[in-house]
């Protein structure tokens, strides 16, 4: 801090980090000290500071000659029409939620002719409407949103100012308006109360009306002026511009989303504002020490998230002013050594026997036979176009750590397959059109969900299943098939680095890693020709036996 608007910075009611937090951890929140009262303004305040009104005093708003604290009267023309021989009070509704509020403008009649009453009149019934249009722009998201760019520009003007050592007096000037917008905001569309009083010239229905900023609105007000004046950034506020910078797989990204849903939900539960700024390294091993019970899921995929959380870190640190460090660098959740049974593992011969004898559809069964003679990810079978399997050759799109296509000879057993779903088809058209692409513009779901989900469904139906008790994620699944290959491929005595290029593994050492261009075609074919199907006739299946011991399967799978 130590800039020039410290001195009048609790006018708005900002106060710093070690004043707000209490308690291990420094989970509190920033509440006002008292009810909502104004607070004036270094411009507003006089020589002589005048004693704080009392917590039960409700301090009338309209006349500033009266008490410089309250906002200033509005312009006697303002949100009043005459209609039908008296004033009604007017406000516009924005065209995005005239649906919502059912009318183009909020009116409502005075009952008088005199200018001067329908003004006296008039203020809380446009602070009433107001009211309800922010609460409808806030419902569609778009009220707060507005107001955290304005935020945002402000923030950007003053660290441009001071990067330049502008003068003083002009980044005070900033500061000055940026507090004056602040105090405005708590006030506007302020609840009003009514309290009886003797008729007079300026109450001459002898209701008084005061109006009481809420709390929401008070702390809103002092959300806005800390990321205003560049003490608060959003944690949000980069994360499109990153996701759009990163270059990872939809799936990735998608974990980017659900990490950030997470740490703003813990933030909420925890009375802490969302704000890059509060995430200090002791909040981010915390969230790392609850993230397991808030997902349910294993060590892995939690760390998944930790790891997506410091990447965006990394990438906001040389861009937001004032942040140094990433609190996120070496907070991981502690894995459990998984014991052998405990591990995912390949189909046995009488599994993929079951799964392809059983009562699939067409197109199931043809999925199943390319993931299980070709080894590959799930994804990359289901977006694959006629166009990339020419040749007797079939071309996947990268998945996970490759950075460029990988293509290999399609299995002899796969011609028929290949033949039959590329009939009639252009090579632009999909191979499996019965899973088409997910339509809902900007959904991180990839193209195999539905058909995963088919999948799960149907191997369950088929008594195919490994679950432990206490797992909630089975020892099986499509994967099961891209093991089941590997595994067939070394015990028809592949050699490790053809089988790594095959399926798209890295190779060993630099010599076959780096410097080599890989196996010949006519090598990957006839090593996947070794590849064996088990006997889909009903004929007793002998599981081979390998040096490596396997759980055994569960059920009567």
């Amino acid at each position: 801090m130590g800039r020039a608007w410290v001195a009048v910075a609790d006018k708005v009611g900002l106060v710093s980090d070690k004043d707000e937090d209490k308690g291990a951890g420094g989970e509190g929140s920033v509440k006002p000290s008292s009810p909502p009262v104004p607070r004036t303004l270094p411009s507003q305040r006089p020589t002589q500071r005048a004693a704080p009104a009392p917590a039960a005093v409700r301090t009338r708003a309209p006349r500033r000659a009266r008490d410089p604290d309250a906002p200033a009267r509005m312009p006697t023309d303002s949100y009043l029409e005459w209609h039908g021989g008296s004033y009604r009070v007017s406000v516009n509704v924005p065209i995005r939620i005239r649906d919502e509020i059912g009318a183009p403008k909020l009116r409502k009649d005075l009952g008088t002719d005199s200018l001067r009453v329908a003004n006296m009149l008039k203020e809380r019934y446009v602070s009433e409407f107001k009211g309800r249009i922010q609460a409808a722009l806030d419902a569609k998201g778009l009220g707060r949103k507005k107001q955290m760019i304005e935020a945002m520009e402000l923030a950007a003007l003053l660290a441009e100012l001071r990067e330049r050592k502008a003068p003083k007096a002009e980044i005070d000037e900033v500061e000055q308006e940026i507090l004056q917008r602040s105090h405005e905001m708590r006030w506007e569309a302020a609840p009003w109360v009514v309290q009886r009083e003797i008729p007079s010239e300026e109450f001459p229905d002898g209701q008084a009306h005061f109006q009481v900023p809420t709390e929401e609105q008070s702390d809103r007000a002092r959300q806005w002026a800390a990321v205003a004046l560049g003490d608060a950034t959003p944690i949000d506020w980069w994360h499109r511009d990153y996701l759009a910078g990163t270059d990872v797989q939809i799936r990735t990204k998608a974990d980017d989303v659900r990490s950030l849903r997470l740490l703003l939900e813990w933030l909420q539960s925890k009375g802490v504002p969302g704000y890059v700024e509060r995430v200090t390294a002791q909040r981010a091993r915390l969230f790392a020490d609850d993230l397991p019970g808030m997902t349910g899921l294993a060590p892995a995929t939690n760390n998944k998230y930790l790891s997506r959380l410091s990447s965006y870190w990394n990438w906001m640190v040389p861009r937001v002013h004032g942040l140094q460090h990433n609190p996120w660098l070496g907070v991981t959740v502690a894995k459990r050594k998984t014991k052998a049974d405990e591990e995912e593992r390949p189909f046995t011969d009488a599994e993929v026997a079951r799964l392809l004898m059983g009562p699939a559809t067409p197109h199931m069964r043809d999925l199943m036979m390319l993931g299980a003679l070709t080894g590959a990810r799930l994804d990359a079978i289901v977006d694959l176009k006629v166009r990339d399997t020419d040749d007797g050759l079939i071309t996947f799109k990268p998945q996970k750590k490759e950075t460029s296509e990988r293509t290999i000879p399609a299995h002899p057993l796969l011609e028929d397959v290949i033949a039959r779903r590329c009939e009639g088809k252009g090579p632009d058209d999909d191979l499996f059109p019965e899973w088409p692409p997910v339509r809902k513009v900007g959904s991180m779901r990839e193209r195999s969900f539905k058909a995963s989900n088919h999948f799960t469904d149907y191997r369950r139906e088929a008594g195919v299943d490994h679950v432990l008790p206490g797992k909630r994620r089975s020892l099986v699944n499509f994967h099961s098939f891209r093991r089941w290959f590997i595994s067939r491929l070394e015990q028809a005595d592949v050699p490790g680095d053809l089988i790594a290029a095959i399926v798209g593994h890295k190779r060993s050492g630099l010599t076959l890693g780096r410097y080599s261009s890989g196996p010949l075609l006519r090598q990957a074919a006839e090593a996947i020709a070794r590849v064996k199907l088990p006997p889909l006739d009903g004929s007793p299946i002998v599981e081979p036996r390998g040096l490596r011991a396997r759980p055994k399967p569960g059920g009567d799978a």
